[in-house]
């Protein structure tokens, strides 16, 4: 069983999901039907990746 399959039905937390690692996390996470909940310091790129989903 992944990580992602374990995580059905949770929460997590991303930090710097705005760009780079923690955005393409966030997104990957969001995909999987996991609830995300991202913060960093630029709130347009957080707004941005927010959209994408």
């Amino acid at each position: 069983m992944s990580v992602v399959e374990t995580m059905a039905g949770r929460h997590a937390l991303v930090t710097g999901g705005g760009s780079g690692v923690g955005r393409a996390i966030a997104l990957a996470l969001a995909d999987a039907g996991i609830d995300v909940t991202i913060c960093g310091r630029r709130e347009a790129a957080l707004a941005e990746v927010a959209r994408e989903n």
